[in-house]
């Protein structure tokens, strides 16, 4: 029986009653302006053996034609508005560039494409992939209904939609860093977290500890979370082991462990606060000291004044682009530092601001809806769960050959956690490839013998009942890897025509992806749009009620942005502490790194806290980091040259894919762009490629939308694949996928009733 927050899926499975909708902020239909089918057919005719005269002479309209729907783009408010807030460079140098020549007799030079191709990137982003930012990729929250008669119902709100601004947390530690040093006698210290400190020794990892000076000894007993510069100072005055009550010998000790890198000590607000302007003012606030307060809150002030600019400009490209100019030069001027970080990265928090929009649409789905989804994503909701059981079984063998390695210097005695946390980083986080690889072997090699999937093929159906039984013996039933591997998350899209096919019945699943062991709802910005967070919390702590072990989040690169820090944490979870910008924790609750030691319990290794002894085992403790690496790889069928769609039931598991060398894109470097673009299509024609695909480069993070029918999209491709051909060489590979839904199987509409790109993403857990 499903717990009360789910709606039952069949083989011991639930959904979460609540999911979310990742949909495109453009029409999908606004990208048909830039591509000429005509053309495309005159093209594949001329490959055929038919003269080329006429397809010359369709070239020669349909790159005219191209130029002046480019430029409408370009001059799109909307669509410029959305570029403004992404990248204010790209409108600069790339959108204003192709709106100052004229369309009807610009010369279509390299450079000239190359603008041309990113205008064209742009736009396929905004109407065809499920982002989730801004306006241009606004939240919705849909709910299963399960007294619901209607498959899907979508009614529309009429509002347009919230739009909040949030600052990033990264721009105001920065702000924090430099307004600290007047204002450190009212910050709170804390020993930083991979060192820890044992009477008058201090614990560095892969060192022998350092002895301590008895000031700097009763400085760092006297550090709490809650305790200020000022008051650790009155503490170690009182403290007789401290050997002195001068308070210019003690504030001398903290400003000595500072520049040692032993404390941090800033002006702060912890790395998952939506709102740390807010937090960073109140601490300010307290400050008794006119002086030191008021400088430090006009900065504060002056930030989030530039910020409110930004909001204020919304809905006007230029002044979007203008505000946050201001609010960049603010930055700098404030802090010194640059205002865009990790630049030329995607998916980073790379900028000082985001913006988060929640349409009110209201779309419930009915158990009807579920029927055709049931049995199959059972199914592979079982083989998800193996996976994270086994890749626990892999991880914890390569930690335990670490563990081993570090315990011979320690015969018989535990090892520090900070110094495994430091010696099996490479597996962690730097290099998971090698520990990786063969589990994402072995569950394909699982699938395709459970499947007998034939290459030749172009499409291939499975029922599901029919491979219920192989599936139980290829993925035996037994525990998660770990607790919170119970959760799984799959993104699913409807392929059909409309909502009335929907409503109908008429309608097929796709499998974007399935996240294994990972909760893909519980992103800071997500929540807090949530019409009922409360509900989520309950449902959280329903599925997990003993609690877990959760990083805590850090700003750090190789962390997360704001918007993405993990929420929904139940009373029982503790964090993990190990970078150096995590505050407001609390050390008698959670694990900090430094605080904590590894060792041998009848062959499992666990971690225990110093302290007070509670022991996790290290898996649970570290699981996040091997969710995060073993998410991105759950695959059913392995990479090769060819892969057919693949259906079980209803919902198509696996879409139609081709994998080359970079080197097979043998048009891509072609400069005669009419004898480039039927050179593309007769490549395409070979492989059997649809028209409307999504391709990724080695190199690339994310796939892009291509339209073979396109002159903008077979430029967007040649550029990718030079690319990649440039900085992997012999090894470049690139990846196509069929589109799938493809645009004329779209059902999502907006409220003027044009077809918009969408995913649900849901969590399963056992219910």
């Amino acid at each position: 029986m499903a717990a009360p927050h789910q709606v039952a899926l069949g083989g011991g499975w639930g959904l979460w009653q609540w999911f979310c909708v990742r949909a495109a902020g453009f029409p999908a239909d606004l990208v048909e302006s830039l591509v000429d089918p005509e053309l495309a057919g005159l093209a594949d005719a001329a490959n055929g053996g038919a003269p080329a005269e006429d397809y010359l002479a369709r070239f020669r309209v349909a790159e005219r034609a191209l130029a002046r729907a480019l430029h409408r783009v370009a001059a799109d408010p909307r669509v410029r508005e959305a570029v403004a807030w992404q990248n204010p460079a790209a409108l600069d140098n790339g959108f204003d560039t192709l709106l100052r020549r004229d369309p009807r007799t610009v010369s279509r030079t390299g450079r000239h494409r190359r603008i041309e191709a990113l205008v064209t990137s742009y736009l396929h982003r905004y109407c065809l992939k499920n982002d989730t930012i801004g306006f241009f990729g606004p939240l919705r929250w849909g709910r299963i209904d399960p007294a619901q008669v209607e498959p899907v119902r979508l009614v529309h709100d009429g509002t347009g939609g919230d739009r909040t601004l949030y600052l990033e947390g990264w721009a105001l530690a920065a702000l924090g860093r430099a307004l600290a040093p007047p204002l450190r006698p009212w910050l709170v210290p804390r020993l930083l977290p991979l060192l820890d400190a044992d009477g008058e020794d201090l614990r560095v990892p892969l060192a022998e500890p350092v002895f301590l000076d008895p000031v700097d000894a009763a400085v760092l007993r006297a550090l709490r979370p809650d305790r200020t510069a000022r008051e650790v100072v009155d503490v170690v005055r009182a403290d007789p082991a401290a050997r002195t009550t001068d308070p210019e010998r003690i504030r001398a000790a903290l400003d000595r462990l500072y520049v040692d890198r032993r404390i941090e000590w800033t002006l702060e607000a912890p790395p998952d606060d939506l709102h740390p302007a807010a937090t960073m003012r109140a601490v300010v606030d307290r400050v008794d000291d006119p002086a030191v307060r008021g400088p430090a809150r006009a900065a504060l002030d002056r930030l989030t004044a530039a910020a409110a600019g930004v909001a204020a400009a919304r809905g006007d490209a230029t002044a979007v682009r203008d505000a946050l100019s201001t609010l960049d030069a603010t930055f700098t001027d404030l802090t010194g530092e640059a205002p865009v970080r990790a630049a030329g990265q995607l998916y980073a928090g790379r900028t000082l601001v985001f913006e988060e929009c929640r349409e009110p649409d209201t779309i419930t789905i009915g158990p009807a809806a579920l029927d055709a989804l049931r049995a199959p994503l059972a199914l592979l909701l079982d083989s998800a769960r193996w996976y994270t059981a086994a890749g626990a079984a892999l991880y914890r063998r390569a930690l335990r050959t670490h563990f081993d390695q570090l315990a011979t210097r320690r015969p018989g005695g535990p090892v520090p956690l900070a110094e495994l946390w430091l010696a099996a980083r490479g597996v962690l986080i730097d290099d998971p490839e090698p520990v990786v690889r063969p589990l994402t072997r072995a569950l394909a090699a699982r699938w395709e013998r459970l499947l007998a999937v034939d290459d030749g093929e172009r499409r291939v159906w499975r029922d599901a009942a029919g491979l219920r039984a192989g599936v139980a013996a290829a993925f035996p039933a037994g525990p998660p890897g770990w607790p919170a591997a119970a959760q799984h998350s799959p993104d699913l899209m409807i392929a059909a025509p409309d909502l009335a096919a929907v409503v109908a019945g008429n309608v097929d699943w796709v499998l974007g992806e399935l996240h294994p062991g990972y909760h893909t709802m519980r992103y800071a910005s997500w929540v807090e749009c949530h019409p009922a967070p409360d509900e989520l919390a309950r449902a959280m702590a329903a599925d997990l009620s003993a609690g877990t072990v959760r990083l805590a989040s850090t700003g750090a690169q190789g962390g997360s942005a704001t918007r993405l820090s993990p929420r929904l944490h139940a009373p029982a979870d503790r964090r993990l502490v190990f970078a150096p910008d995590t505050c407001g924790h609390d050390p008698e609750h959670d694990l900090v790194v430094g605080g904590c030691e590894v060792l041998d319990s009848d062959g499992r290794l666990v971690v225990r806290r110093r302290r007070d002894g509670v022991c996790h085992d290290l898996l649970e403790v570290l699981a996040d980091l091997v969710a995060a690496n073993l998410m991105p790889h759950f695959r059913l069928l392995s990479p090769a040259a060819h892969r057919p769609r693949l259906t079980i039931g209803r919902l198509v598991v696996s879409r139609e894919s081709w994998t080359l060398p970079a080197g097979a894109i043998d048009f891509a470097a072609d400069p005669d762009e009419a004898r480039r673009f039927r050179r593309a299509r007769a490549w395409a024609g070979r492989h059997g490629l649809p028209r409307h695909v999504f391709v990724r480069c080695t190199g690339e993070k994310k796939p892009v939308y291509v339209d073979l029918a396109g002159l903008a999209s077979v430029e967007v491709l040649s550029r990718a694949a030079r690319r990649a051909a440039r900085t992997a060489g012999a090894d470049a590979r690139v990846t196509v996928t069929e589109m799938l839904p493809a645009p004329d199987q779209l059902w999502f509409t907006s409220p003027d009733g044009q077809r918009r790109s969408a995913e649900l993403r849901f969590v399963a857990s056992p219910g």
